[in-house]
């Protein structure tokens, strides 16, 4: 952080405000994490980013906890756990431009279906709703442990699925990426990654994070649901789009 530009300063700033908004308005984001990685170590950037995310789901939960669905929780809470602990024993020797690369075309995809198919009547899930709540869960556990951000996609992939409605979809996406996100800082702890660098990035986006938590839930409450599902199918284009050509 101490090398940082004003520029890189004023890119980061920006960068935590616009996509703690989108996460405090949709449940989850992934944005930040690949912003920043342009003007950030994994190691600084990746452990900071899954503490902000604790508090920030914390604040949704508090606000809109009684519209969370246990049931959708409980199925992809132990995948994601599982995955978590993956991701946390890969962590120290990363290499992820492969699979940046694989992850984008998968979300970009989805996103483009997602667009696709919330412009049409509403089609019945053609499989499990188990199978992908541990297929996503899991994927979501080993991504976001190993990104920092990302795990919210594969969730809410299955979220989607279900056709939850707005306020329940945010709601019951925050406190699974709460209760993974403690997993996720706890093993951080575990392996000796949370360093006084990545303890100085937290401190410098905390204010940042609530502004945007606080822009979000402004957005959020101005949302109807055709609109609340069109941003979140294209924050997966956003997302993939970027993790494709970065």
């Amino acid at each position: 952080m101490d090398e940082l530009s004003p520029l890189g300063i004023a890119y980061f700033v920006f960068i935590m405000v616009f996509s703690f908004a989108m996460r405090g308005s949709a449940g989850f984001g992934g944005l930040n994490a690949p912003l920043l990685l342009i003007i950030l170590p994994a190691k600084i950037i990746v452990p900071a980013i899954v503490m902000l995310g604790i508090l920030s789901s914390a604040a949704i939960v508090a606000k809109d906890g009684k519209h969370i669905q246990w049931g959708p929780v409980g199925h992809t809470l132990p995948a994601g756990i599982t995955g978590v602990v993956i991701g946390v024993l890969l962590f120290k020797n990363l290499e992820a431009r492969e699979i940046e690369k694989g992850l984008g075309l998968f979300i970009l995809c989805y996103g483009l279906y997602a667009l696709y198919r919330h412009s049409r009547p509403p089609g019945r899930l053609r499989i499990s709703p188990r199978v992908a709540a541990w297929a996503m869960g899991a994927t979501g556990g080993l991504v976001g442990t190993m990104f920092g951000a990302l795990a919210g996609i594969f969730i809410a992939v299955y979220f989607d699925l279900l056709h939850l409605p707005k306020r329940e979809f945010r709601a019951t996406m925050a406190m699974t990426l709460l209760l993974m996100g403690i997993a996720r800082a706890v093993g951080y702890l575990w392996v000796g990654a949370v360093t006084r660098d990545v303890m100085i990035a937290f401190a410098a986006a905390l204010p940042l994070m609530g502004l945007g938590v606080i822009l979000g839930n402004h957005l959020h409450a101005r949302l109807n649901q055709l609109g609340f599902n069109r941003l979140v199918a294209v924050l997966f284009v956003l997302i993939g789009t970027f993790l494709l050509i970065r």
